[in-house]
């Protein structure tokens, strides 16, 4: 081989050698980079590898916030389907009120006179009127305890000799 060819190939595979890099040197932003960096960072892979990590990073994250929008939607959906129980259950709770309402009204009428009676109707005015004035319980609550008034009514219904 020529002596001279040996020195061109010598220096080739020194300057091959010299663009030896590692995954910290091959950061594209790092604007100080020469020539023979960037070149050993495409010609050895380093920046395919970057982009194969950072595009796992953000399939990952992708999946991540695809997993978050699956529950927020999940809570969106049960909150519409709370809200819709819970004017269902106003709209019973009203509904029960008034009846309730309008059979202690009646009731009252018929006792003139009966002050035992009276005095289990002022009972149930004053539980309902507790009941009505809560601030937190919940509507289910709040049934069950004028659905115990309603039995209250009917009992005293009962003694009225009406039922």
């Amino acid at each position: 081989m020529h002596p001279l060819r040996s020195l061109i190939l010598l220096a080739g595979v020194v300057t091959l050698a010299g663009c030896a890099v590692n995954a910290q040197e091959c950061d594209p932003r790092n604007a100080d980079a020469g020539f023979a960096t960037k070149f050993g960072c495409k010609t050895q892979g380093v920046y395919a590898q970057r982009v194969d990590e950072k595009e796992k990073v953000l399939l990952d994250e992708q999946k991540t916030n695809q997993l978050f929008r699956d529950v927020y939607a999940s809570i969106e959906q049960e909150k519409a389907s709370v809200g819709k129980d819970l004017a269902t259950q106003q709209a019973q709770y009203a509904s029960l009120n008034k009846s309730l309402n309008a059979l202690l009204n009646e009731l009252k009428s018929k006792a003139k006179g009966n002050q035992r009676i009276e005095a289990e109707i002022a009972s149930v005015e004053k539980d309902l009127k507790n009941i009505n004035q809560q601030d937190s319980p919940s509507v289910v609550q709040k049934q069950l305890e004028l659905q115990k008034l309603r039995s209250k009514a009917s009992s005293l219904e009962s003694d009225l000799g009406l039922r």
